[in-house]
Parts: structure tokens; sequence; C-alpha cells
């Protein structure tokens, strides 16, 4: 799927070690060579690297971005760095858009030509078809692209954000089966609903940098 953890690669959640590469830029890097670029300075910056800008999706977000995969377990421990690039352009099938992943500069292990397909646009709802007759269903919220599937016992969220020309793309994973079962009757007690509480258990976080305009994609 569309990250190592995804369906065809759901190996990585369970233990496989991600080999390091060279030294890659913080986000902290990141943001600041992207405030330099537009004249502003490090303190230009609102939140991670500025505000969400979502003026057309996915139109504002074509273009070839490059960055760092990191995998991280609770509380702090890095499992991994890698490279990753992703190209977003539009296909020649009309409304259909490339959305074309490659792990680790590996344009053979590690590509994942995948295509986001609309679905409702009018509702943001969208989804990324792997090619393989799996076809994820994602939805356009405030200028965040979230989607939750499961692959076996485990459950994922995909979460798309850009910034500036920072593009974050966050997955977590917990188990399916709830850590905590709970019910009150009290105050915020959801009037005796059954609560289910789940644990956390690790982290995908890709940062890339727009390595190229978006002019030529759309």
């Amino acid at each position: 799927m569309r990250f190592m953890l995804r369906a065809t690669t759901a190996a990585l959640i369970l233990g496989t070690t991600v080999r390091a590469e060279a030294q890659l830029p913080t986000v902290q890097q990141v943001c600041e060579r992207n405030a330099a670029a537009v004249g502003g300075g490090a303190g230009s910056r609102d939140g991670e690297c500025g505000r969400p800008v979502s003026p057309s999706f996915p139109d504002a977000w074509a273009g070839r971005w490059e960055g760092t995969l990191t995998t991280t377990s609770p509380p702090d421990g890095v499992r991994g760095r890698i490279p990753i690039s992703l190209l977003i352009a539009r296909a020649d099938t009309g409304s259909v858009w490339t959305w074309r992943t490659v792990f680790n500069a590996d344009t053979i292990r590690g590509l994942r030509p995948y295509r986001l397909l609309p679905r409702d646009v009018a509702r943001g709802w969208f989804a990324t078809d792997e090619g393989n007759g799996v076809e994820l269903e994602e939805t356009w919220v405030d200028g965040a692209l979230i989607g939750v599937f499961q692959v076996g016992e485990r459950v994922l969220e995909s979460r798309y954000t850009v910034r500036n020309d920072t593009l974050v793309h966050d997955i977590i994973w917990w188990s399916a089966t709830p850590v905590r079962r709970m019910r009150s009757d009290g105050p915020n007690g959801e009037r005796g609903a059954e609560i289910l509480s789940h644990r956390v258990e690790g982290r995908q976080r890709a940062v890339m940098v727009r390595a190229t305009s978006p002019t030529g994609y759309r």
C-alpha cells in the first residue's frame, strides 16, 4: 500500500528493520529552508511549517516531492529512516491522478504506482487505487486527506497535509483488539454505550519538500 506499511508490505509493522540511509534533514531544517526560500525566517511559520494550504486539491499538490520516511515505535524509538519520493500528476484519463511513491530510491521493489480516484469531490470523497484490486477510501477534511483501513488485526490511519512547500504523510497504527472495554452512566458517559480504548503501536512519518513546480503536472 502507499506506505511501506500498507497491505503488500505489512511486514514493516511486524518488526522488519528498515536500513538506515545517509544523514537526512530534520523537520525544523526543512521548515527553515522553505521559509528562507519565500523570504521569511524561521520565526515566520505558524505551527510546524505554516498554515495548511488547500486552494484546490489535488491540483495544488501536483508535482514531485522528495524527503525522508521515519518509522518510530513508542515511546521514541526510531526504527529506520529511508528516502522517499512522491509524484502527483494528472493522469491521461481525465479526473484520475497519478500517485506514484518510490521508497529508498528503489524504482523496482520500492515502487508503488498508485492512482487517486475521485469518488464524490463535492463531499471530499476520494480513493487510492493500488492496481491490485485494493481501493482505499479517503476523505478530504479541512485541508487534510485522511483514510482509515484495516490489515488483518491492525487498524491504520493515513493523513496527508501540505504546509507551504512541505508535504507530510503520517500513518499511525494500533491493534483492532482494544486494551480496555468500559461503560459509564455518569457525566460524559456516552449514555452507557460501550467504550473501547486502543493503544497506538507505531508511527510512520514522511516529510517531503516540493522538488518540482506544479506546472506541467496538472
